[in-house]
């Protein structure tokens, strides 16, 4: 590769004579995109694309629900704004429920209530003893028949007066327990995580069969895309697919595909694709515009490692290694996008100038690298990547060559601060980590 970066850049510093400065600096560049586009198919060759071609999809939200209220009642508060977050569980409007307090309040005082019980206990055991004491009388024939089963009639009345009370309690507490959710549902929750995208309702308003605000669920995003039907059958659940937002993003975003439709639609001669796309930051806005490019589904990734993380890292470190062997000043802002060059050389018009004139003049670093110091065994850097996901750090790579081999690869910036806050986030969490130039 070497030789190739020499012969390309002394071919054209060697036309300097015939065609002048003016027409040096783009043969240069030229030179170096020949150059890294040999890189690129190489170090790029376990992520190949699949022959289907790109197609156009769009950015939804996984859910997005009307929040209604279970009974009728007046709004008495509004709790949430628009755009604002919201978690499970999240109260995010209250109706009026004055009467269900109250009724609350009655229903614990009466399950509290123990009197009837202790009333039933006493009136049983006074029975219980009077017709021990007849029992004993009519065993000496003092009294008659007729006594004894009237004192044996008031005992199981007794009994099932207590047994009674004892059920009532049952009862009032299954009341309390109602009560309880009558109250409940005057409180509005959000069913799951999300954002708040708009309000229908205000205080004071009656509350019926209508709808009081809209959520949306951006974790994960879901991509619907529309696929010829001459590809039908070539994509299958379990794929990945690069997608390109209409935003300008420098971050690669893989998502993966969970449904494809089984019929498609004869006017447009076309077939709907699902994919999921992985969004726990909410960095990503639904209702884009995008570009999904299917990859090879023969493609091997690394266990336990979900398909966004590992396609990034893989391809950060693809970055970094061929910034590592270039040394032209030359950084990879994305690797499914063009390469930038942040500064060209200022060669000199003598025809002697090669590579290694244009890369001694690169001085200023073009990237920082943010890397654990090399462990003793692979065992050991198994469970230093096991130590680190457990301290939610998923965002890393195990670099198996070049320069950082045997070392764990922790973030890529451009910005040397970046790089500096990444180091003291890790050291608070109690890991080391050191940070390299790229030039």
């Amino acid at each position: 590769m070497n030789i190739m970066k020499k012969s390309i850049f002394t071919r054209s510093a060697g036309r300097v004579g015939i065609i002048g400065r003016p027409l040096l600096e783009p043969l240069i560049l030229f030179a170096t995109g020949l150059v890294l586009s040999f890189q690129v198919m190489a170090d790029d060759a376990p992520f190949s694309y699949s022959p289907i071609p790109a197609v156009d999809c769009v950015v939804n939200p996984n859910r997005v629900v009307d929040l209604a209220s279970p009974v009728p009642g007046v709004l008495d508060t509004l709790l949430v704004e628009r755009s604002q977050q919201v978690t499970a569980g999240q109260v995010v409007a209250q109706l009026d429920a004055g009467v269900e307090r109250a009724s609350v309040d009655l229903a614990q005082y009466r399950a509290g209530t123990q009197s009837e019980i202790s009333i039933g206990k006493t009136n049983l055991n006074y029975d219980k003893r009077r017709l021990s004491r007849l029992d004993a009388l009519y065993q000496k024939q003092v009294v008659s028949v007729e006594i004894t089963e009237e004192a044996e009639r008031e005992a199981d009345l007794s009994r099932l007066n207590l047994e009674q009370a004892q059920e009532l309690a049952v009862i009032r507490k299954l009341e309390l327990q109602r009560a309880r959710e009558q109250l409940r549902q005057k409180s509005i929750k959000a069913p799951f995580d999300g954002f708040v995208l708009d309000t229908f309702k205000f205080k004071g308003e009656y509350i019926e069969d209508q709808a009081i605000l809209r959520l949306a669920q951006l974790d994960p995003l879901v991509i619907e895309a529309i696929v010829p039907m001459e590809n039908f059958g070539e994509i299958k659940p379990g794929m990945l697919a690069e997608i390109l937002p209409e935003f300008d993003s420098d971050e690669i975003l893989t998502g993966e595909v969970t449904i494809v439709d089984r019929m498609g639609d004869t006017a447009s001669n076309t077939f709907g694709v699902r994919m999921v796309l992985p969004n726990p930051e909410h960095r990503i806005p639904a209702g884009l515009k995008c570009v999904a490019k299917f990859l090879d589904p023969s493609v091997h990734r690394a266990p336990e490692v979900t398909a966004q993380q590992d396609h990034n890292q893989v391809r950060q470190h693809d970055a970094i290694e061929r910034s590592d062997e270039l040394h032209t000043g030359v950084m990879m802002a994305s690797a499914s996008r063009d390469y930038m060059i942040d500064a060209i050389p200022d060669v000199s018009t003598d025809v002697d100038t090669n590579a290694s004139d244009i890369q001694s003049e690169a001085a200023v670093p073009s990237a920082y690298v943010v890397v654990t110091p090399q462990v003793e065994t692979g065992q050991h850097t198994l469970d230093l990547i096991s130590r680190l996901r457990e301290a939610g750090i998923h965002d890393l790579q195990k670099v198996d060559y070049g320069r950082f081999e045997g070392m764990i690869m922790l973030g890529y910036y451009t910005s040397r601060s970046n790089a500096e806050k990444r180091q003291t986030m890790l050291a608070e969490l109690g890991f080391t980590a050191d940070i390299h130039e790229q030039y």
